[in-house]
């Protein structure tokens, strides 16, 4: 049997550890792109089932002693037609609970419209209910008549103002109506805010605001209806 040289062996080891080395490297080179491959693929199946995810916000109350939360309601992005809708009706509450003079009521619904007024139409609103004011509406109607609003009209002017045509009709006692018409040119916004309590939520739900308005009769004298 014949025997290896020092420097073969040397040289035979050198080999053996230099293989061993490139296989090990091999294989380490393989698991690390086979690894890579198995994270894209989880990637982009990932990314093929976000799409089919859908997030649905709804609104929802909490009852304070339970801590119990009940689902009121789903929340959607509103439609060019629905959020005119949402403006109208904002509006019609808004001349109708203005102008309108009810004894009954006066004492809440005035306060009410002034929490959806602000800078000139608050101010004007603050101006007409003073008691020092020529024009204030107890002076002038008493506790015996009662004025009621209707909606004739509305035209959005641009996104944040419109013109409502209302109709005024004086109701007295014993006395046939006294109708007129009026045009209201109303500027508005909307300033949602977290509200402290469900009341103030339900009142104003969206934050809308009247910033400035402006009333202009549209007929120079009053008609009677039988």
């Amino acid at each position: 049997m014949l025997q290896k040289t020092p420097s073969e062996v040397a040289l035979s080891f050198e080999e053996e550890v230099f293989f061993s080395l490139r296989r090990q490297r091999n294989i380490w080179a393989i698991v690390a792109i086979l690894c890579l491959i198995l994270a894209i693929s989880c990637i982009g199946f990932v990314a093929m089932l976000l799409p089919l995810k859908e997030v649905q916000p709804y609104l929802v109350m909490v009852d304070r002693t339970t801590g119990e939360a009940e689902r009121l309601a789903r929340v959607e992005p509103l439609s060019l037609s629905e959020q005119e809708a949402v403006i109208q009706a904002e509006l019609v509450r808004y001349v109708t609970d203005r102008e309108t003079y009810d004894v009954a009521d006066n004492a809440t619904r005035i306060p009410d419209v002034l929490t959806r007024s602000k800078d000139q139409a608050a101010e004007s609103l603050r101006a007409l209910w003073n008691s020092g004011n020529k024009d204030y509406p107890p002076s002038i109607y008493e506790d015996r008549n009662r004025l009621k609003v209707t909606i004739v009209s509305m035209s959005l002017l641009q996104s944040n103002q419109a013109q409502v045509r209302f109709r005024k009709s004086l109701e007295e006692s014993g006395m046939p109506d006294v109708e007129r018409d009026f045009v209201a040119t109303v500027r508005f916004v909307f300033e949602p805010k977290v509200e402290r309590n469900l009341q103030a939520v339900w009142a104003n739900p969206l934050g809308f605001k009247v910033s400035n308005y402006r009333v202009d009769a549209e007929t120079l004298t009053n008609r009677g209806t039988k």
